[in-house]
């Protein structure tokens, strides 16, 4: 699989984010759910594909608890607790396929 955007890529626009070691298997996972929700029928430019993409590397290594089965209930910030988040696998694959249209710039091109 080649990869869309790179860690280079990836760096200079969002610096620190995702570990260099872990980049390219969160990449290739993100091609992954890009690839389920857009088919090759969608006319998706390449600029709104690298876009998404980062932003579901991003997604991905922010939510790998609950993608990789471990259940958020609460998230703590600086001492204060906080109740909302990522509980199951479900809800963050929902939002993952959210985020690809949201991006793309189409919600019906699931219907079609």
């Amino acid at each position: 699989m080649s990869q869309i955007i790179d860690w280079e890529y990836y760096n200079s626009h969002f610096p620190n984010s995702i570990p260099e070691e872990q980049f390219e298997a969160i990449e290739q996972q993100a091609e992954i759910e890009y690839e389920a929700v857009v088919k090759p029928y969608m006319n998706v430019s390449a600029v709104k594909e690298r876009d998404c993409i980062f932003k579901l590397c991003n997604f991905i290594y922010e939510n790998k608890d609950v993608l990789y089965g471990k259940p958020v209930t609460s998230v703590s910030n600086n001492g204060y607790s906080e109740s909302y988040g990522v509980q199951n696998f479900t809800q963050a694959a929902e939002q993952m396929k959210e985020l690809i249209y949201s991006t793309i710039g189409t919600r019906l091109a699931g219907a079609f």
